[in-house]
This record gives structure tokens, C-alpha cells and sequence, in this order.
């Protein structure tokens, strides 16, 4: 009776510690990387997904719409410049992104009760080339600029 108890105790710390930690797909894990003009995403080990659009050459538009199941929270961007913005609606579950010029732009979150994130990005107001997008670690393009991390 013992060793059932300390059996059930065990599993019981093991699912809870490992409700974050394998709640993403690792094909998002690690950050990319990435030839210019891009977009990665990844995902780290503090839980938190990153959105990074990189352009040296000439200027681009990279925009978009990033949706959860769940609530975004810790929304941070990074590097914006004039006409650059990052807006949550009010339910907190859609985020839209506008990242214009050269350089580096970044945009940080988390989310919260959701296993889903949807997203759907362009370049100079086109659907972006699947080629342009790379996420994770091993910068795996997804079929084409609209999909779904789990």
C-alpha cells in the first residue's frame, strides 16, 4: 500500500512538471537560423515563443495575425521603428504585428491555458514564400504563411 502511494505521488509530480515543459511541439524549440529577409519563430525553455523578422537588403513589410487558444501575456516587442506596431485585442488571444523598413524586428510572448497558436503572415502585403519562414531550431518551413505550432 506503501510503495502505491508513493507510486500515485510520484506520477502526480511528474505530470505536473511536465505540463509546460511538453506542451509545445519541439519542432519550435531552439531558436533558428535564418537567411535574410525572414521570419523565424521559436519557442525556449522559459516557456516563451519569439517572432523575429530579419531584413538587411531593401525594405519590406512583414505583417501578420498570431492566435491562441489560450491568452497571450508578457507581450514584449523589441526593436520597432515609425510605423512598426504590436496590438492585442481585448480578449488577449490575437495578436497582430506590422514590422516595416530594414533591421531586426522582435516580438516576444507567452501564452496562457491554450496548446495552439495560428498564424497567417505576408511580406509587402502578399502571403509570405513558406522558404522565408523558419522555426525552430532545425528552421523547418511550414506548407505555406498560414499555419498552426500545437
Amino acid at each position: 500500500m506503501k510503495k502505491l502511494s508513493c507510486l500515485a505521488l510520484l506520477t502526480c509530480f511528474l505530470i505536473t512538471l511536465s505540463g509546460t515543459a511538453f506542451a509545445w511541439s519541439d519542432r519550435s524549440e531552439g531558436r533558428p537560423q535564418q537567411n535574410p529577409p525572414s521570419l523565424s519563430v521559436w519557442h525556449n525553455r522559459n516557456d516563451e515563443f519569439h517572432v523575429k523578422t530579419t531584413n538587411f537588403r531593401n525594405q519590406h513589410v512583414f505583417s501578420g495575425v498570431i492566435r491562441t487558444d489560450g491568452r497571450f501575456y508578457d507581450i514584449d516587442d523589441r526593436d520597432l521603428e515609425n510605423g512598426d506596431f504590436v496590438k492585442v485585442d481585448r480578449d488577449r488571444n490575437t495578436i497582430r504585428f506590422h514590422f516595416t523598413g530594414r533591421g531586426i524586428d522582435e516580438l516576444d510572448f507567452k501564452v496562457r491555458g491554450g496548446d495552439t497558436l495560428t498564424f497567417d503572415v505576408n511580406k509587402d502585403g502578399h502571403d509570405m514564400a513558406s522558404n522565408q519562414i523558419f522555426i525552430g531550431r532545425h528552421g523547418w518551413h511550414p506548407r505555406d504563411n498560414r499555419f498552426t505550432l500545437r
